[in-house]
């Protein structure tokens, strides 16, 4: 019994101890957007026979995220048309800084959880003659 005497508070301050050196608690996880940004052209020569006649692809294009008229964030997609933002939890929109007049961009309104990545997807269209 003398031995249970010592070692239980010896066990009990190593236990304090490793609690104290271990590492502090991670903050909250940012809340996110994970924007593809991709361009549609439809029209100009004739696909062959079975191919779609508007192609899809990724577009690196500059980007700004808004909560109504506010601009809360701002990048540029890269090759592979990705971007990923911290931004305010809330509805936000993903707007093209830099449409030409002749692409018709969407501007897709999401609503970015808190602590949370939400996907969304930005697309510029060119109706080619």
């Amino acid at each position: 019994m003398g031995r249970l005497r010592i070692w239980v508070p010896l066990v009990l301050a190593a236990c304090a101890v490793a609690a104290a050196c271990a590492a502090p608690p991670a903050g909250p996880t940012p809340t996110r957007l994970d924007i593809t940004a991709q361009r549609t052209i439809c029209g100009g020569t004739i696909p062959p026979p079975g191919q779609p006649f508007c192609r899809t692809g990724p577009s690196s294009r500059p980007l700004e995220v808004r909560s109504g008229r506010t601009v809360v964030a701002t990048g540029t997609s890269g090759a592979d048309g990705r971007l990923v933002l911290d931004v305010p939890a809330g509805r936000l929109t993903v707007a093209v800084t830099d449409a030409q007049p002749y692409e018709s961009c969407d501007t897709p309104t999401v609503t970015a959880a808190a602590e949370a990545t939400t996907p969304v997807t930005q697309t510029c269209t060119i109706n080619a003659p």
